[in-house]
């Protein structure tokens, strides 16, 4: 047990106190200020400061930061920042994430979503959202001190240009959000009217996951920006932004270095208000240094040159009870961290054999699931044996989904199958003619390549069990490991045999958004860059059964329509669940920053890495170890 953390956390109580309204929820929780010296950052001119907001420009690697102002990121960026721009495809930029909900460092959303209680709470928005009497549009009001990092208001008409600069320029976002969403209008400055979609695309959960998730873009920005490219969706998207005015309390200052990121303090961050966070975060600085790999992240991460870690440690108790150094999990034992997410491997339905689902679910079935799970795991996660696999994960919230688990028993493989999977092979024919060793299917052999990024160690050794279950079952898979930008790419545009992603595991609209993501096939109609159900499965029937979920009101249908979803799930092998995961690998190192949450502390705020949704909070908690 880690004793030491305990009393840390027992000193919180002396922290500054800091309200916030949720929907629904309780007060936030508190915080303390630092004692910091002066910034020994060093502009390329003699004032990069606006009135308002701390604008500097970049300045390289000689950007330099004081260790006890800096809270340091890992895990979370692996190459180059290319974009600031929220409407890009694929920024790479770690600051910037809108996938299950928002990182809200720098570009803020109307709501922050936390994972610990399911609700959303306000954040640019003015209390709860209401929805009308027949729940087709929802009312949101604007917290009237909310600011740009220019200085000028944040009004309910840059939450409206924000949703038409989507669907004009034809992001990913909008492309899926103009399904469900007839518009987003501004009634005055201060109030803003969501509209759903009638008809069979009426879907009110969109509508409460595009809350906490799409960040809010100044009008006037994407005014001048939308006369400067004459409007063009290409060009609009492929704008870096650097220089863009937003909401949250950190402005990226260095963004140009393959080594590191920077973002600083907005020192006039409108957040400061008593409507919100009452103070500003304690760290000046958040950075992020660029290493190589997990295993060079996690060196340094044991010397303290990581704060927060979001990501997979093996056997990450031997790092405080073998070797000493300070450094916890949100929970103090096994598995340390909230499990929600559930990493996947996609079979590409346009590739000649994983068409077929005998194919498919036979390299499925001879997955070793419980070698995954020790050895890429080190049991940082349940197993399939104790939680059996389906659409869910380990919550007891959607658990409770399942109306009969008995009825799901005859489908839910439990892996390292061989005999089975090779009879399923055999019977339908696809059999080795040769003698060679690899079966053939329309007269060509079996040979597959199975992608994630390189450098991601829990996910590459976990393909490597994949692909020892091939040779097993006379189908070869070969691991192809890339940089993280080319697996984005490759993911997106359907460039793949198998490859590994993970749905959303922290979604305020879950479980239907990890449904969605894994299986909605669009009526057959795949967009040329896919955000979801990557492999591009189509069944009619599935389609009907996502579409009629979030309308459901009655309980006992609702149950019944998520039942035959986990059969055709577990029958048609669209893709496979490799591992359950957390939804953030939450560690951290407390020799220079401590206050960080862990369960049970009663702040609410959960294990979200410091700037994910709700988790953000946790920033006006810290403090310094020696401050």
């Amino acid at each position: 047990m880690k004793n030491w953390r305990k009393v840390i956390a027992l000193m919180l109580v002396l922290a500054m106190a800091f309200s916030m309204v949720a929907c629904g929820g309780e007060a936030g929780s508190s915080s303390s200020e630092t004692s910091t010296p002066e910034s020994t950052v060093e502009p390329t001119s003699e004032d990069e400061s606006s009135e308002e907001g701390v604008e500097p420009e970049p300045t390289g690697d000689e950007l330099a930061t004081p260790r006890e102002e800096t809270l340091y990121f890992g895990g979370i960026q692996w190459g180059k920042p290319g974009s600031n721009n929220p409407m890009s495809p694929n920024p790479n930029f770690s600051l910037i994430d809108q996938s299950d909900m928002a990182r809200v460092a720098e570009w803020e959303t109307l709501y922050m979503f936390n994972l610990l209680d399911g609700k959303a709470y306000p954040l640019l928005a003015d209390g709860d959202f209401e929805w009308n009497a027949d729940k087709t549009v929802i009312t949101v009001k604007m917290n009237p001190a909310a600011k740009w990092s220019d200085g000028t208001a944040l009004t309910a008409h840059d939450v409206a240009a924000t949703f038409d600069a989507h669907v004009k320029y034809e992001s990913n976002l909008g492309a899926d959000y103009s399904t469900y969403i007839e518009s987003i209008v501004a009634t005055d400055d201060a109030t803003v009217e969501i509209t759903a979609v009638t008809g069979d695309n009426y879907n009110p959960l969109k509508l409460e996951e595009y809350l906490p998730k799409v960040y809010v873009m100044q009008k006037a920005y994407l005014e001048a920006k939308d006369a400067e490219h004459g409007g063009d969706p290409i060009e609009m998207k492929n704008d870096t932004w650097w220089d863009a005015p937003h909401s949250g309390p950190y402005t990226p200052v260095l963004f140009d270095s393959i080594s590191k990121w920077v973002a600083q303090r907005n020192d006039n961050y409108w957040g400061q208000d008593a409507s919100l966070f009452g103070g500003l975060p304690a760290p000046k600085y958040l950075a992020h240094n660029i290493f190589a790999d997990n295993a060079s992240t996690a060196v340094g991460f044991q010397n303290a040159e990581v704060d927060v870690n979001q990501q997979y440690l093996p056997n990450i108790q031997d790092m405080w009870e073998k070797e000493g150094h300070p450094i916890s999990t949100y929970l103090d034992d096994a598995p340390y961290h909230i499990s929600a997410g559930i990493p996947s491997a996609f079979f590409n339905m346009n590739r000649e054999g994983l068409d077929q689902v005998e194919i498919r679910k036979a390299i499925a079935m001879a997955t070793d699931f419980d070698q995954i799970n020790s050895a890429s795991m080190t049991g940082q996660s349940p197993k399939y044996s104790d939680v059996p696999r389906s659409l869910f994960n380990p919550t007891v919230g959607e658990r409770s989904l399942i109306r009969d688990p008995e009825a799901l028993k005859e489908y839910q493989f439990m892996g390292k199958d061989i005999e089975g999977a090779n009879k399923l092979l055999d019977d339908a024919g696809i059999v080795d003619t040769n003698g060679d060793g690899v079966r053939e299917y329309n007269g060509k052999e079996l040979s597959f390549k199975v992608q994630c990024p390189t450098g991601w160690s829990d996910w590459n050794s976990a393909l490597e069990v994949v692909a020892a279950a091939g040779k097993e079952i006379g189908i070869t898979l070969e691991t192809y490991f890339t940089e993280t930008a080319t697996w984005t790419e490759d993911l997106q545009g359907g460039n793949f045999d198998i490859i590994m992603n993970g749905p959303a595991a922290a979604s305020i609209a879950n479980p239907w958004t990890r449904t969605y993501q894994l299986m909605y096939g669009f009526g057959g109609e795949f967009a040329e860059r896919q955000t979801s159900n990557w492999g591009r499965y189509y069944d009619a029937r599935v389609d009907e059964l996502i579409n009629l979920i979030p309308v459901e009101t009655d309980e006992a249908k609702l149950l019944e329509y998520y039942e035959e979803l986990n059969i055709k799930y577990l029958t048609d092998v669209p893709s496979f669940g490799l591992m359950y995961r957390p939804a953030y690998f939450h560690a951290v190192n407390e020799t220079v920053w401590t206050g960080f949450p862990v369960a049970d502390d009663g702040s609410n705020i959960p294990p979200q890495i410091c700037i994910n949704g709700y988790g953000i909070a946790a920033l006006y908690n810290i403090h310094l170890v020696n401050g």
